[in-house]
């Protein structure tokens, strides 16, 4: 971690609170991102989101400088979705947004297919069991490597890749009945994950 970052910390520790603000503006795009790929609810993703700042915040006396802050509080994201989870179990979580391919639509027809197939590749993700479903995120969405993700989840490299795995299978096999239908949007999502 950078030598200014561990001196913000430490004068945030030492009082000067308003220093934190620069810690949320970092993050919190990264946090907020997580935050909503658990729970598909921009609300709560945003609840979530300052649920996390304020724990850390109660817990920065408590981060180790060697491991990278990014890490910490990602951890303590994933920590704080899953216990969201946990206590929200039954409920269909809402639909709203899907993954990004680059590619603009270019005509009505499209644009519909493109918006069916975005919500059958979020509803796939949404589908996998919460371990993977986690891994994908980490790993495709918030560009985590097997290292971070090794300590964001405090799970052995091996786990995680071998998960990680599982969950890209479990993901593609999900998918397949839109792979076989081969549009130019299928292709390109597919590809993505």
């Amino acid at each position: 971690m950078e030598n200014t970052e561990i001196n913000r910390i430490n004068r945030i520790l030492q009082g000067d609170t308003q220093l934190y603000g620069e810690i949320i503006s970092a993050y919190k795009n990264a946090v907020f991102s997580m935050c909503y790929r658990m729970v598909y609810q921009k609300q709560e993703a945003e609840d979530l989101s300052q649920e996390v700042f304020l724990k850390a915040y109660r817990n920065l006396g408590k981060y180790n400088p060697k491991m990278k802050f990014s890490t910490w509080i990602l951890s303590i994201t994933k920590n704080t979705c899953i216990d969201y989870l946990r206590k929200a179990r039954g409920e269909d979580l809402p639909l709203e947004e899907g993954i990004k391919t680059g590619q603009a639509p270019i005509s009505a027809e499209e644009a519909y297919l493109y918006k069916e197939q975005k919500r059958e590749i979020e509803a796939a993700i949404r589908s996998l069991p919460e371990e993977y479903r986690l891994l994908i995120i980490l790993y495709h969405q918030q560009g985590q490597s097997y290292k971070e993700i090794s300590e964001i989840l405090n799970m052995p490299m091996s786990l995680v890749k071998n998960r990680l795995h599982r969950g890209r299978k479990m993901l593609k096999e999900g998918l397949r009945p839109m792979k076989e239908e081969g549009s130019p949007w299928t292709a390109e999502a597919v590809k993505n994950i």
